[in-house]
């Protein structure tokens, strides 16, 4: 099918538009290795994006340009995934998110952390209250936390899925997206597939453990907000409920028709509720 000439102009000017925003992926230089992350956008109030344990950065491609036309934004590869490699000597999360918001020229940021991200944004804040200037949590697993023994067997059958290179069985779990979300899903599958570097924990062996955030959540004194999908596994539902009665003035909100992966299944509602967040007034 073509295109009309003012269609085709329409599509030229949005990704002459986009190419403004992005500036392409490079590598901070971090302890015992480097981190590929990549920024976009501009203006006084800065966001880093922090992927869960199973994909990588690109689990935000389609909130990455909604943010950016608003606000300076940074996302990355954790070590092991995507394009960073995995960690060979010891190190801490903590670190390395500070190595790259050094690289990024950015002081302070509002972090936005889904599942085991979370988990890092949480502990940084703890240990750089200064630097943060409020926390999203999608799906939160923070330290401290205890797995039931539904979630233990649930994980030790996706393992074992992956272990057989069943990456489709893996993904029709229930929890991760909702049972419509066929296109969601077939894109989970085919970044696993291109990144299969991802799986497993690839840097788990040799990362520092820090101390367990769940008795210090009372010691977060930044604007919090706690997301959770509307079909997300128990454990996490409950766990979101407890981060945000434990964090002061913390607001827990359920993103409906969503599962673990809500920014893959409702791309533009959780871009507007960032931005509603980092945009409020006083912050």
């Amino acid at each position: 099918m073509r295109l009309s000439t003012p269609v085709r102009a329409i599509a030229a000017g949005c990704l002459l538009f986009w190419a403004s925003l992005a500036e392409g992926q490079t590598f901070a230089e971090a302890e015992g290795g480097k981190i590929a992350y990549e920024t976009c956008g501009s203006g006084d109030k800065a966001i880093v994006l922090l992927h869960d344990g199973i994909l990588h950065a690109a689990a935000y491609d389609d909130v990455w340009p909604l943010l950016c036309q608003r606000f300076r934004v940074v996302r990355y590869d954790r070590r092991g995934y995507g394009a960073s490699p995995a960690a060979t000597t010891p190190f801490a999360s903590v670190d390395d998110l500070s190595a790259v918001m050094k690289a990024a020229g950015i002081a302070r940021a509002t972090l936005v952390g889904s599942s085991a991200g979370s988990g890092i944004a949480v502990d940084f804040t703890l240990a750089h209250p200064d630097t943060v200037d409020g926390l999203v949590l999608a799906g939160p697993w923070v330290s401290g936390f205890k797995p039931s023994a539904g979630f233990i067997a649930r994980s030790l059958k996706l393992a074992a899925l992956i272990k057989m290179g069943n990456i489709e069985g893996a993904v029709k779990d229930p929890y991760i997206l909702t049972k419509s979300a066929d296109a969601e899903r077939a894109r989970v599958v085919a970044l696993l597939k291109a990144n299969p570097q991802n799986l497993g924990n690839p840097s788990g062996k040799v990362e520092r453990a820090g101390p367990e955030a769940r008795p210090r959540l009372g010691e977060i004194h930044v604007p919090t907000l706690v997301l959770v999908g509307e079909v997300d596994i128990k454990d996490v539902v409950d766990q979101a409920q407890v981060v945000a009665t434990a964090v002061p003035g913390a607001k827990l909100e359920t993103v409906p028709a969503t599962g673990h992966f809500m920014y893959l299944e409702k791309p533009k509602d959780f871009a507007e509720r960032i931005s509603a967040f980092v945009q409020a007034e006083g912050r």
